[in-house]
């Protein structure tokens, strides 16, 4: 997932921001890129069948959810 892609606000009554948007939250940044590079290691390496996998069924899971919102990105 590319942090610049999301966009999120949240905002008080008077519309001014409350937190700040998570594409200024470094730390987002950097998890991102972690589950990208576990995400494509353990795809790698997995030698079993993704009924038995619990990690390779989120990750099919995941897949379902981006092809939902576009063509897949990597980082």
């Amino acid at each position: 997932m590319n942090a610049e892609e999301i966009v999120a606000h949240i905002t008080d009554d008077m519309g001014n921001d409350v937190v700040q948007p998570v594409e200024l939250d470094e730390e987002y940044r950097v998890l991102c890129a972690v589950a990208d590079a576990a995400d494509e290691q353990h795809r790698a390496h997995c030698l079993l069948r993704t009924v038995n996998c619990p990690i390779c069924k989120a990750l099919a899971d995941l897949d379902l959810v981006r092809q939902k919102h576009g063509p897949l990105h990597r980082n």
